[in-house]
């Protein structure tokens, strides 16, 4: 198996199960290019910041660190869905448990991404049981 390559730290116990690239979408009209990284423990979603872009141009953007713009624990996660945003239906949308939305537009194939969240969500515990 490939060992996929991130620049944020990673927990001891947690592996990278599954990354790509995309925009996490923070408003209807405001997006930020980066990479959604899926491990075993939670989802985080990496990207570079524009003011570099801004200041200095494509080389001040090449040469800017990733950092981690968004990430939350896997046990989080009250429901996942596909969601749309413009002509673009390839649309993360993830529900917290604060009641809050995370969205994450998703590119390549949707039901390559949509296979490796089930598989990550088969080992998370639940919060609580009903029995």
């Amino acid at each position: 198996m490939k060992q996929i390559k991130v620049k944020f730290a990673l927990n001891p116990q947690e592996t990278v199960l599954f990354k790509v690239d995309g925009s996490y979408l923070k408003s209807k009209w405001q997006a930020k290019p980066g990479a959604l990284c899926l491990t075993n423990e939670r989802i985080v979603v990496e990207g570079k910041p524009m003011t570099a872009f801004i200041l200095f141009g494509v080389i001040g953007w090449l040469l800017a660190r990733k950092k981690v713009i968004k990430e939350f624990p896997l046990s989080d996660i009250t429901n996942f869905s596909r969601g749309k945003q413009g002509f673009n239906k390839k649309v993360a949308v993830f529900e917290l448990l604060d009641g809050s939305t995370v969205r994450m537009a998703v590119t390549g194939k949707w039901e390559v991404f949509e296979a490796a969240y089930q598989k990550a969500m088969m080992d998370v515990k639940p919060l609580f049981s009903v029995n």
